[in-house]
């Protein structure tokens, strides 16, 4: 009885694999039939959601369906992808060769492009004024109608906001308030010459903010020249969030803004948060544009966007800015933080920039350094600041 059981078990057992083999197939070819469905609407002329909502419908559709079905075919695989697979395999080994030749000459042909796009990133006001007319350019195709100079209106007002933040901000530090020059730093002498050119100057300075400023809010006011100014409210906060992304005015202002909100998790590198984090969100809003320029038939467009914007930002300014991130917290990885009981008992300011301690690194030989004090001074010497011996780890 035992021995006839067993063999009833391993039937049934058999049985059940093949059941559920069978069961898996039928699913996986209900996958494969079901993506092939969802698929085609990419292949409808002129896409089949660009026709039915535009752009931005397909590149939600794109977004919610792709990766839905990534999963379920990796879930349920049909037979033939392993084959297909092991063939790509192949045909991948037997490429790497020519293909490892072929990008060795596409590099050395490439380096002049590179010193070109150098060169060009250290014109920052243009490259900066370059990649904004873009962004505003590829904004105004998607989401104005008929709106052919919103963008140029759009950058006009918002240079306007910039030299006006400019100026307040000159306002508020400005220390030495005399409007004479004197000959020397030491000297009561008055230079009558420069003490003259610094009146004109301040004086113009003050009559260009008060002229651009009325005429932009008679401009605003009275509707006057803005018949082609029509931008809808997601123009304005794509363009907007991009402009005070990559504006220098801006990008200065935003550290001081994340320390005044004195977050102790950033350790006082908000310098480095803040140009990953703009980096980041302006490389982010570039992408999503060239699919949508290319869906409308922009071909131009969106080959200037990608690669202004996408590639060469990406590449240079964001990759820079998270090279200097990481370098920062591989050189602080080995300093532990201070515990609050720690810097409790210690009661002792920072020996580099002598501010108070909230969070601090501690070194091997007991001193306490603000994490940004202390990522600057292991740039210039491996050294305690203090005691000048070099970091021993246990």
């Amino acid at each position: 009885m035992g021995m006839i059981s067993r063999v009833r078990g391993r039937i049934r057992s058999d049985s059940f694999s093949k059941i559920q083999m069978k069961s898996e197939d039928k699913i996986a070819n209900i996958v494969w039939l079901i993506s092939l469905v969802m698929l085609l609407p990419y292949w409808a002329p002129r896409g089949l959601l660009v026709a039915l909502g535009g752009a931005w419908l397909m590149a939600a559709y794109t977004c919610f369906v792709v990766p839905i079905l990534i999963s379920a075919n990796y879930r349920y695989p049909a037979r033939w992808y392993p084959a297909v697979v092991k063939i790509a395999r192949k045909i991948i080994r037997r490429l790497r060769g020519p293909v490892e030749r072929v990008l060795f000459i596409f590099k050395a042909a490439y380096s002049p492009i590179g010193r070109a796009e150098r060169l060009y990133l250290q014109l920052n006001n243009l490259s900066t004024m370059i990649s904004q007319l873009l962004i505003f350019t590829a904004c105004d195709r998607l989401l104005v109608s008929r709106g052919r100079l919103t963008c140029l209106y759009s950058l006009m007002f918002y240079n306007v906001i910039t030299y006006s933040v400019n100026y307040i901000r000159e306002i508020c530090t400005k220390e030495d308030w005399t409007p004479y020059v004197n000959v020397t730093r030491h000297s009561q002498v008055k230079h009558l010459a420069m003490s003259a050119t610094k009146i004109v100057l301040e004086w113009t300075k003050v009559v260009t903010f008060i002229v651009t400023m009325t005429f932009i809010l008679l401009t605003l006011g009275l509707e006057q020249g803005l018949e082609h100014y029509r931008p809808t409210l997601l123009y304005c906060l794509i363009t907007g969030i991009y402009y005070l992304l990559t504006e220098k005015t801006f990008l200065e202002l935003w550290p001081l803004v994340l320390s005044a909100l004195k977050l102790e998790r950033l350790e006082g590198m908000e310098t480095l948060y803040c140009g990953v984090w703009a980096r980041s969100v302006t490389t982010f809003i570039a992408v999503p544009l060239v699919p949508a320029l290319a869906w409308g038939e922009r071909w131009r467009l969106a080959l200037l966007v990608a690669y202004v914007c996408v590639y060469i930002h990406g590449r240079y300014k964001l990759g820079e800015a998270l090279t200097k991130f990481n370098e920062a917290c591989d050189s602080l990885a080995r300093f532990r933080k201070a515990t609050p009981e720690e810097l409790s008992t210690l009661e002792d300011v920072c020996a580099v920039c002598l501010g108070a301690m909230k969070s601090a690194r501690v070194t091997p030989c007991a001193h306490f350094f603000h994490a940004d004090c202390l990522r600057r001074c292991l740039a210039a010497i491996d050294r305690c600041p203090i005691c000048v011996r070099p970091y021993v780890f246990c």
